[in-house]
């Protein structure tokens, strides 16, 4: 390789030592550098502390009452450094040093000692100390779901070599142009191939690590992010969600990534894993938990002929809304709804996609956008006193977060804000999600996690006396309880 001529210097121009004179002598190296190798020095019979050692001599600490002087000769001097011999010969005092009462002798040797020996047996002895096997990823037993890791890492792994060569044969436009059949063929045949088989192992791995002790979930959390971590963080929905760019996991351009954009990536195996990402059970259960609010909200607006009054709590991009307002080109009654979230970027993002679909409906349809912090949602029982009774309360994520204490006040306001005739919906997550593991162990993504009774606990802790319901979206994963008021 030829360097630029600007990067090349002359041995003129090269740096050296500077000063009137400069003379070499040899590195001394301090005691303390050797460690964890333990320098002795004796002199004769007697044994001396090493204070430093350097190519030619040595400095050590002298034997109290032991005379010395400058000349003294020295019949044999061994120096070693725990079973290492590196010099046993004469010398000779160099110097006498008098500290606080005690001697400091430089002695000079008959030749030379090579220091590079002593420090290379130093770092050998520091690794052989200080690499003790942690092994944190070892748990015991878990066969199960090791081998489903290891195996699904080594499928990837082949997988990622075989759409890297169809991705050399295929054109652009096929990866990214949304009007091509062919893209569209290719997308059917990753979600129905290496997608689905991404799932598959994934959902078998949460089975098998279910069994599993308390106790062993870091090591076995270690040990598939050591297998598959690295293949997994491919996906961007998977990438935003583990490092978190606002600070919470579920932000709204992960929800963006599950509701529009399932094939995004780099090249085609992470759209791939994207794919994968996009058809795990609590992704569709995102889906389809918006579907059954989308639905509940267009029977409502049928049923009326006076303004259908809703609240929807941590409401993120509002895609129920946004599909609702392009699937019904005219409202049965008009809307009026608060969008309340603790994002400003998420209701900014709102705003652009339903300002225009808003605008066109001469004001049939008005949306209010609430900026306030769960903090004081969770605190302030007057945020929502302006705006008189509700029809529909929902919140759809916000309660896989909240302790039981909390959410049964929480309720228990909401309920007090609804109309007569209103209902309230609230989803919480249940334990036996199959994409469990995945989140907690891939993207630091922890919830509370609710059993159908204990939901309709919290409702009646809440509104005891209400007419409750529990109602299931399709995966069976994200069930909302509904409390209506009479």
């Amino acid at each position: 390789m030829t360097l630029p001529l600007h990067s090349v210097r002359t041995y003129e121009e090269l740096d050296g030592a500077h000063g009137r004179e400069i003379f070499f002598r040899p590195h001394r190296h301090r005691a303390a550098e050797f460690l964890p190798l333990r320098g002795v020095v004796t002199v004769g019979a007697r044994v001396c502390a090493l204070v430093d050692l350097s190519q030619n001599g040595a400095a050590l600490e002298w034997p109290r009452g032991l005379p010395v002087a400058v000349g003294d000769p020295l019949e044999r001097v061994v120096v070693r450094f725990d079973d290492l011999t590196v010099y046993d010969s004469e010398a000779r005092v160099g110097s006498v040093r008098e500290v606080e009462g005690a001697s400091t002798v430089g002695i000079s040797f008959a030749g030379l000692i090579s220091i590079d020996e002593v420090l290379n047996l130093r770092v050998i002895r520091g690794f052989a100390e200080g690499a003790q096997p942690t092994q944190p990823w070892r748990a015991p037993g878990q066969e199960t779901f090791k081998v489903l890791v290891a195996e699904l890492a080594l499928r990837m792994e082949d997988a990622s070599h075989e759409l890297q060569k169809l991705e050399s044969d295929l054109p652009w436009h096929v990866l990214n142009d949304e009007s091509s059949a062919a893209r569209q063929a290719l997308i059917a045949t990753l979600r129905s191939g290496i997608a689905a088989e991404i799932v598959g192992a994934l959902e078998q791995a949460d089975r098998a690590i279910r069994s599993a002790p308390p106790a062993h979930a870091p090591a076995l959390r270690d040990y598939s992010r050591r297998h598959l971590h690295d293949f997994l963080m491919l996906a961007p929905a998977a990438h935003r969600a583990y490092h978190k760019p606002f600070g919470y996991p579920g932000d709204y351009e992960v929800m963006r990534f599950l509701y529009e954009r399932p094939f995004e990536g780099s090249t085609l195996f992470a759209k791939a894993v994207s794919l994968a990402v996009d058809q795990m059970a609590a992704s569709r259960a995102v889906r389809t938990r918006k579907d059954l609010v989308k639905r509940r909200l267009k029977a409502r607006l049928e049923q009326r002929q006076k303004p259908l009054h809703v609240l929807a709590i941590a409401s993120g991009p509002a895609q129920e809304l946004s599909e609702l307002l392009q699937e019904m080109p005219e409202l049965p009654a008009p809307l009026e709804m608060v969008l309340f979230d603790q994002d400003k970027a998420a209701l900014a993002y709102a705003y652009r996609r339903l300002q225009p679909l808003c605008e066109r409906r001469q004001g049939e349809v008005k949306v209010i956008y609430l900026h306030e912090s769960i903090k004081r949602l969770l605190r302030d029982q007057t945020l929502f006193d302006g705006f008189g009774k509700f029809d529909l309360i929902y919140s759809a994520g916000l309660f896989d977060y909240l302790r039981t204490p909390t959410s049964v006040q929480l309720v228990r306001d909401f309920y007090s804000r609804l109309a007569p005739g209103g209902e309230l919906l609230v989803a919480n997550m249940v334990p036996e999600n199959p994409s469990r593991w995945y989140m907690e162990h891939h993207l630091d993504w922890y919830l509370l996690y609710r059993s159908r009774a204990e939901l309709l606990e919290m409702g009646i802790a809440a509104a005891p006396g209400a007419s409750q319901q529990l109602l299931e979206e399709e995966t069976g994963v994200n069930p909302f309880i509904e409390i209506s008021r009479s």
